[in-house]
């Protein structure tokens, strides 16, 4: 049945009317009212002088002639239209399962009530959506695996949000916290860390951050960490090579930590932004990262896109007749830059220097490939 409405008088004058939300609350802290516009707000209880019940004037209406009338399928349909009409709605369903007692087969009560006619006669939607194994959940039919998945992911955001709240208290208490932070293991932490760190602009603090995040035993934290090496947009150098370092360390007991790194780099040779590719392949020849060769060669040289202006000839008119005149215009060209640091990575790694001639490299790297007796490790 709809509820009363509630009507709170309050104490600096005015007055709210709606339905209370939270009639049950013990100690009273607030007041949450839905409005009859469906607005709903949550109000102070020390803002409230006296609160007065009162049955709305269609509930009134209602109940005082519905009783009345008379038991025929005509009767129930109109007050279940009126009910709608005036947001009575449970009141509405109880008069379409009244049509449903008098005639079964009421198209529109049946419809309204949530049936579809099949070849076995009416089914509930409802029950047709649990044959074909879907469960209601928060307003809407999910299969049980959406609905494990929905409650992992609701598990991670919980984690998520108190790790947040952990990691800013954390930060605040630097150094007395960096212990603490060095101990972190739970992948959930991740993205609180990361965020942390982006929005960090504290040199030592960003340091801290980065060693957090690379004892996290999960992929996209060493990933993020190796990344950080080649972010341009950190302007410490010694940051930068930290994270390798750092990895590099953590490595020696988790060799696993090394090929996500390599992976990284490699993928980042693929980027076609300059500075991240000259950042990655020296990493990669500094770390001896014989996998990447192939990458490394492709981008002995890169292609640039010039902007050039020239000096071209128009047409000018005057008394002495038509002739040509100077005029400028740009175009763009594509030019080939040699990669230095591509280079020495590749030589650091094969102990073979075919200078920038990328056929003579790629050539060599196919016979290393076929001949058991040329190594392409330089240990």
């Amino acid at each position: 049945m709809a509820s009363a409405m509630t009507v709170l008088l309050l104490r600096e004058g005015g007055v709210l009317e709606g339905e209370l939300l939270n009639p049950n609350e013990i100690s009273r802290q607030t007041y949450k009212i839905r409005t009859t516009g469906g607005l709903e707000i949550s109000l102070d209880a020390r803002l409230v002088e006296r609160v007065q019940n009162r049955e709305r004037p269609a509930l009134i209406e209602y109940n005082a002639e519905a009783p009345l009338t008379e038991n025929t399928i005509e009767n129930h349909r109109d007050w279940a239209r009126w009910c709608n009409d005036n947001q009575l709605f449970d009141q509405a369903r109880l008069h379409w399962r009244q049509i449903l007692e008098l005639d079964p087969d009421h198209a529109e009560a049946r419809n309204i009530l949530g049936y579809e006619r099949t070849q076995n006669g009416w089914v509930s939607r409802q029950g047709r959506m649990e044959d074909r194994g879907f469960v209601q959940n928060r307003g809407r039919w999910w299969t049980s695996q959406q609905i494990e998945v929905e409650n992992l992911l609701e598990t991670q955001r919980n984690a998520e949000a108190q790790w947040r709240r952990t990691v800013r208290d954390l930060i605040r208490r630097l150094p007395n916290s960096e212990a603490e932070l060095m101990a972190i293991r739970d992948p959930a932490a991740f993205i609180p860390l990361r965020d942390a760190l982006l929005n960090e602009g504290n040199p030592h603090v960003r340091i801290i951050l980065l060693r957090s995040l690379a004892r996290i035993p999960h992929p996209r934290a060493i990933e993020f960490v190796a990344g950080w090496a080649i972010r341009i947009e950190e302007p410490s150098e010694e940051i930068r090579r930290m994270s390798v370092d750092e990895l590099l360390r953590l490595s020696n007991e988790n060799p696993e930590i090394r090929q996500l790194m390599i992976n990284t780099y490699r993928s980042a040779l693929r980027s076609g932004i300059d500075p991240v590719i000259h950042l990655a392949a020296r990493i990669l020849g500094d770390i001896g990262a014989h996998e990447a060769v192939p990458e490394l060669i492709d981008v002995l040289v890169v292609t640039r896109t010039e902007t050039i202006r020239e000096q071209a000839p128009t047409p000018a008119f005057g008394s002495g007749g038509t002739g040509f005149a100077q005029g400028a215009r740009t175009m763009n060209r594509q030019i080939q830059v040699p990669n230095q640091t591509a280079l020495t990575a590749l030589t650091r790694l094969t102990g073979m220097n075919f200078q920038f001639n990328q056929a003579a490299w790629q050539e060599w790297y196919r016979q290393s490939l076929r001949s058991p007796t040329l190594n392409l490790r330089r240990d």
